[in-house]
């Protein structure tokens, strides 16, 4: 239920080549304030951008045919209804995504920023993985290993700077107190199992009634949690283990499924409201769930094919303030964090070299690969 946070370009879902035919590049294309881009790094952020337009497309458009995609409009917005054509849209990425990069490298050196040995080998270690499993539409579209490398140190230095700009020793540190009032406002630590509503060996769906049927059963299992009224982490969890051994041969036998008691597993997990929202979709699920004190029980249908029976528990029983000191902050400044990079990246545009920067236009993306990355 987690999501990857802070991510600047989505480097991982390399569905489309974009080359056509290949031409020869700078090795750089200019700079963003001291922020040298390279033509790889130039070439990494409009690949990121093309995808993100892919992702928006419609059915109706064929982001394999990348010279009629990019004359192509999408929906930018959904809630507004704002499009944009596809060209003007990756163009518009790209500089937004090579901003907040040199953004990120400006602010980490003036925070006196600097990785360690240890975070260098393990960024250049991502940077080779993703080459061994994507290295062919990478080298396609002109991204080589080098190009990888820097991104992923950037990125760690992304992630720093929470610490150095919100951290106990940062430029305007967050207070423990807010912190805490943060992670009990609006984060949401949770001990649960998850219940299939579909057979697992016929993979039948419950229907309407079944699913009423199950959801009862594992409300019964909650509400036995409830009555125990478990006072520690360790034995909410325990009444949770308990009451789903109990519970889960019933449920699984509405749908004439077998299951092993022997087999439960109760999982912990701290969310976001943002990954309550993304993994509570059925009406209510999240409400309920935000509706829970520490300790309390209940069961919901949480998506189209699952329900949720879950134990809300306290997460400074669970790991300390220092420990989740990160998570809560990026939950909690992130959003900040990025609209102050974005409007710092965009601050320094004003030493970027436009000439060679026009030498690989957005618009021409099927046109875009190079050897110089």
């Amino acid at each position: 239920m987690k999501k990857k946070l802070l991510a600047l370009v989505c480097a991982l879902a390399l569905t489309f080549s974009l080359a056509g035919c290949v031409i020869s590049t700078p090795d750089t294309v200019g700079k963003i304030g001291d922020f040298e881009v390279t033509s790889g790094m130039y070439l990494l952020a409009q690949y990121g951008a093309y995808q993100q337009a892919a992702q928006l497309a419609g059915t109706d458009q064929d982001a394999t045919n990348v010279k009629a995609f990019l004359k192509e409009t999408i929906t930018t917005d959904s809630d507004t209804g704002e499009t944009a054509v596809v060209s003007d849209y990756v163009a518009q990425k790209t500089q937004e995504t090579l901003e907040t990069l040199a953004a990120v490298d400006a602010r980490f050196k003036e925070l006196g920023g600097e990785l360690t040995d240890a975070q260098i080998t393990t960024a250049d270690s991502y940077a080779q993985q993703m080459m061994d499993n994507y290295g062919d539409t990478y080298t396609a579209n002109g991204i080589g290993l080098e190009t990888l490398k820097a991104f992923e140190r950037l990125q760690l230095e992304h992630t720093a700077l929470l610490g150095l700009i919100y951290g106990p020793d940062g430029e305007t540190p967050v207070a423990d107190d807010e912190l805490t009032s943060h992670l009990d406002d609006s984060m949401y630590e949770i001990g649960y199992v998850t219940i299939p509503l579909y057979n697992t060996s016929t993979y039948a769906f419950a229907d309407d009634d079944q699913k009423a049927e199950m959801l009862s059963l594992a409300q019964t299992a909650a509400d036995s949690v409830n009555l125990a009224e478990p006072e520690t982490t360790s034995e909410q969890v325990s009444s949770l283990t308990a009451a789903a051994k109990a519970a889960l041969p019933d449920i699984y036998a509405v749908l004439d499924g077998e299951f092993s008691a022997d087999s439960v597993n109760v999982q912990t997990e701290l969310l976001t409201e943002s990954d309550v929202d993304t993994a509570f979709t059925q009406d209510g699920a999240a409400d309920a769930l935000r509706g829970l004190a520490y300790g309390e029980a209940a069961a919901v249908q949480l998506n189209g094919s699952s329900l949720i029976l879950m134990v809300r528990l306290d997460p400074l029983n669970v790991a300390s303030l220092d420990s989740l000191r990160d998570t809560i902050l990026s939950d909690m400044k992130g959003d900040e964090l990025e609209d102050a990079l974005a409007a710092y990246g965009a601050e320094l545009t004003h030493s970027l070299d436009s000439s060679a920067m026009n030498k690989l236009p957005a618009s021409k993306i099927d046109n875009s690969s190079s050897s110089n990355s």
